[in-house]
């Protein structure tokens, strides 16, 4: 009977972990989804998933093998995506790191999605009317002739107007997607910075940093690794009816 007892609870366990595994699967599934649907946008950064082990850590209330399914987690790759000539002046991209700063109801917000426009009182806003800040403020563009130099400044009818306020951060883990292809900066003590050796382009666009080729190669593998789980599981429920309808005898 013993032995029959830890056949079973060894039984449970393959459960749980297989279960486990299909929950990464179909976490990480969603992550590429959302990444693929957001190839063509642009300024957006590639989601990617990992195990946080600090998080399983301080889950952990009594030993146990199998990882805690709320450990699961996912960061940014803020690497930079292609640069996008669109000849529209109030498009603008950066070369090189930094953010710029977007003023919305509830704070600033960071954005590398340059595609810009005019409100009605002529402030520079996103395509959402939220402000693009400059180093004075809100930017206001009155005239025709836009200029926008390599280092931010603002001309406008050949007169400075302003410079694009932009940021960076010693520590991009605490920029969390806020929607729209704004971040938000979850920690205080993670105070902005001043980039170094930046390049403002004007009549460009920054495009998504998202590897289609690799993202669909791995959606592939998911795919064959959910097939693989499923076969697993089927496995494993007709061993264990046969070990319950042994043990009634």
């Amino acid at each position: 009977m013993q032995v029959a007892n830890t056949l079973v609870i060894a039984m449970i366990n393959a459960n749980l972990g297989a279960l486990f595994g299909k929950r990464y699967l179909e976490t990480k599934m969603d992550i590429i989804a959302n990444n693929l649907a957001n190839t063509n946008t642009a300024g957006y950064k590639n989601l990617k998933i990992f195990f946080n082990y600090s998080v399983q850590e301080e889950r952990e209330t009594e030993k146990s093998c199998l990882p805690d399914l709320g450990a699961l987690d996912t960061y940014i790759d803020f690497s930079n995506g292609p640069l996008v000539e669109t000849r529209n002046p109030l498009d603008i991209a950066i070369e090189g790191d930094g953010f710029f700063v977007i003023m919305t109801p509830r704070g600033p917000a960071y954005t590398r999605a340059g595609q810009f426009t005019l409100s009605p009182e002529k402030r520079l806003t996103t395509l959402d009317g939220m402000p693009v800040m400059g180093e004075g403020g809100e930017i206001y563009i009155d005239g025709k002739d836009v200029r926008v130099e390599t280092d931010g400044s603002v001309f406008v009818d050949g007169n400075y107007v302003d410079r694009l306020r932009i940021v960076d951060f010693e520590n991009k883990s605490s920029l969390k997607p806020d929607g729209k292809g704004l971040f938000v900066n979850m920690d205080q003590k993670n105070v902005e910075t001043s980039p170094e050796r930046i390049t403002v382009k004007q009549g460009f666009i920054e495009g998504s940093n998202v590897n289609v080729v690799k993202e669909l190669t791995e959606m592939i593998f998911l795919l064959r690794a959910f097939e693989t789980y499923t076969k697993v599981e089927q496995m494993q429920s007709e061993s264990k009816s046969k070990l319950l309808e042994t043990m009634r005898f």
